[in-house]
């Protein structure tokens, strides 16, 4: 079974992927944002972030973690088996974001540790604050950090799986669920 890293920008659909992997496999899941994001959108202490996905990974054998958080990535990487960076282009990552923002504002769905997303910050011109203008201006740096994680040696032992859309995501998945290598 695999140990699988998903990295994209926001809205690209990390957590579905997840979710679904999680569904299919019954791999342990952790989505990163869950533990970064306390309550009142608090991060959690770098410290404390670190030790929980390090408790994450111990406690199970194999797993599926989605998220972008550079803070972990040393202690994830080098424990996966493979990585799937999902290359969504931006106007769809835009349509994802904004239809499911909607849907959460409107159902005031919790998202973690009680935490909903806010029409303001959706408004804000501040890309920390509006997860629309984070997408938009995180989505062009990930081509060059794939290339980069491809690219490092101590990173050989990973498959890597370029992703870019729902046929490749069920190839990935009915390749893990058969035991494939993707």
């Amino acid at each position: 079974m695999p140990r699988l890293r998903i990295i994209g920008c926001s809205g690209s659909g990390k957590s579905t992927l997840a979710r679904e992997i999680h569904q299919r496999l019954g791999l342990p899941w952790l989505e990163l944002d869950s533990l970064h994001h306390q309550p009142d959108w608090t991060p959690l202490e770098p410290g404390r972030f670190r030790a929980a996905v390090v408790e994450f990974m111990d406690a199970h054998r194999d797993w599926v973690i989605d998220g972008n958080y550079p803070l972990v990535s040393d202690l994830v990487d080098p424990r996966c088996t493979d990585l799937a960076w999902l290359d969504v282009p931006l106007p769809r990552v835009l349509w994802q974001l904004g239809g499911r923002s909607v849907v959460r504002l409107v159902r005031r769905t919790e998202l973690w540790n009680g935490n909903r997303e806010r029409l303001r910050d959706h408004l804000s011109l501040d890309p920390e604050r509006s997860v629309l203008l984070w997408a938009t201006g995180t989505h062009r740096s990930f081509p060059a950090r794939f290339r980069s994680l491809v690219a490092a040696p101590e990173l050989a032992h990973l498959r890597f799986h370029r992703i870019r859309g729902r046929r490749e995501i069920a190839r990935l998945v009915d390749s893990m669920a058969s035991g494939g290598r993707g």
